[in-house]
């Protein structure tokens, strides 16, 4: 690398670093986070930038916490198959539906022989 590339890029992490370092924080966002009450008891100064703000725990936040998974957990599974159950005979064996019966081929692969040859 040329000097001139690494004058640029200090130059750059520079201008970055400063601007992080003097952010405005009247353009912080507003929030409900918790409140900044309280000095620190080093410097006096106060400890955050959103002092008044309420705490997190209000009602909005846990409602919305609460119905969070909600579209997850629903189980809303179809199978069409199912709809065509007419009764049920029991465990173990099949019910009667409507329509023909599912034909499963045996051999779909057209095999002769089951035997492995090696």
């Amino acid at each position: 690398m040329n000097g001139g590339r690494i004058f640029l890029l200090a130059m750059a992490g520079s201008a970055f670093t400063l601007s992080v370092a003097f952010a405005n924080p009247a353009l912080l966002p507003s929030h409900p986070g918790y409140p900044a009450k309280g000095v620190s008891p080093v410097t006096g100064q106060r400890t955050a930038y959103d002092e008044g703000q309420s705490n997190a725990a209000g009602d909005q936040t846990l409602s919305q916490a609460a119905t969070y998974y909600d579209p997850y957990t629903v189980n809303n599974v179809q199978d069409p198959n199912r709809l065509r159950i007419k009764k049920s005979r029991g465990a173990g064996r099949l019910p009667e539906v409507e329509g023909a019966l599912n034909r499963v081929n045996v051999n779909p692969a057209g095999a002769t022989s089951t035997v492995v040859n090696r």
